[in-house]
């Protein structure tokens, strides 16, 4: 099976060796070509000078990361009008002179930075099998070509931390394309004023609640609305409803502890009051005034309960009294005639 399948590599460039282990690939790769031309003069040499061994990072293969040995040739340039004497076969398809890693590694970390950034970038490119840094992906983003320069219409602004709570800079943003346009090395008003004047088109700017850039927005681009950007108006808003809300639970709590102080009493002395003060909502969705009234008619059944029991006891102290009675009128009907008389006449 050629090797080549799984590691492909240029034309002209062959693996002569593969070495496995649990977590690396290590390959020994030359160039095969017979001549190299003389990065100075563009001529052609086939003269052999020496050899020596280059030490590459490639992109990880099944998890596992990939080092190349590659054997580069020296040659001598036969131009005799060219500075340089003996010059280094390049492979610029391959990997650029006098870099670490190949040109395909380079390019699979500079998309895991732009997608991840730097710290969070160096967990992914691990599991992935590329040993990386922070300085690595960031060095990856920062050879990325500057975008052609364009008009802004509408601008937003804000401050970035070069060095946290000490150096502050200023990130100039096309809200339109959403590109950083420039950075600024502080967040004084006249530099971003003298930057906003040098570009006329601005018709608006979205900016914090800071009084420097309010400044510098008013200073430099004049013609411009100044408007807040929605990270702040989402803060505002949040502010507000959080002062909102703390005022509310606070008067709710107050009519929820006067209603239970009043069903208390109410329980107590046994006066029911007619209306409740309030009929505010608790929040868990209950009314207080009905929480109270349920309270209320909780105690009124009890009420009626004592004073059926009262009407019971009532009842039962009757009914003795009539057996009393009817007791005395049997004892008084068992009596002779002339005692019988007698005892009813005292009776009734």
């Amino acid at each position: 099976m050629d090797a080549t399948l799984l590691f492909p590599l240029p034309e002209g460039m062959l693996i002569e060796d593969i070495q496995a282990t649990e977590t690396s690939l290590s390959l020994t790769v030359r160039a095969t070509h017979p001549t190299s031309c003389c990065p100075f003069c563009s001529q052609a040499s086939s003269s052999i000078h020496s050899h020596y061994q280059r030490t590459l990072s490639d992109a990880s293969c099944v998890g596992r990361q990939v080092q190349l040995s590659l054997t580069v040739r020296r040659f001598y340039c036969r131009n005799r009008l060219c500075e340089r004497k003996v010059f280094t076969e390049r492979l610029p398809r391959f990997v650029q002179p006098w870099a670490r890693m190949t040109i395909r590694l380079s390019l699979h970390l500079q998309a895991v930075g732009l997608a991840t950034s730097g710290r969070g970038g160096i967990k992914l490119a691990v599991r992935l099998g590329m040993q990386t840094s922070r300085q690595t992906l960031l060095r990856r983003i920062m050879e990325l070509p500057d975008l052609p320069e364009e008009s802004v219409l509408y601008l937003g602004i804000d401050d970035f931390s070069l060095w946290r709570g000490q150096r502050f800079g200023t990130i100039l943003v096309n809200l339109e394309t959403h590109h950083i346009v420039d950075l600024l090395a502080d967040r004084r008003a006249e530099t971003a004023a003298t930057w906003m004047q040098q570009r006329p088109d601005i018709m608006a700017v979205s900016r914090d609640r800071g009084a420097e850039y309010a400044k510098a927005a008013a200073d430099g681009a004049p013609q411009a609305i100044n408007v807040a950007d929605r990270f702040h108006v989402v803060k505002n808003l949040t502010e507000a409803l959080q002062l909102l809300l703390a005022r509310w639970k606070a008067g709710n709590q107050g009519s929820q502890s006067n209603a239970r102080a009043m069903s208390g009493r109410a329980e107590q002395t046994g006066c029911f009051p007619r209306r409740m003060a309030s009929s505010r909502t608790s929040p868990c969705g209950e009314s207080a005034l009905g929480s109270t009234s349920r309270a209320i008619r909780t105690l009124s059944t009890g009420r009626g309960v004592a004073r059926r029991r009262n009407e019971a006891q009532g009842d039962r102290a009757a009914d003795g009294d009539r057996a009393a009675n009817h007791t005395a009128l049997a004892g008084v009907w068992n009596l002779p005639r002339s005692e019988k008389a007698t005892e009813e006449a005292e009776f009734f």
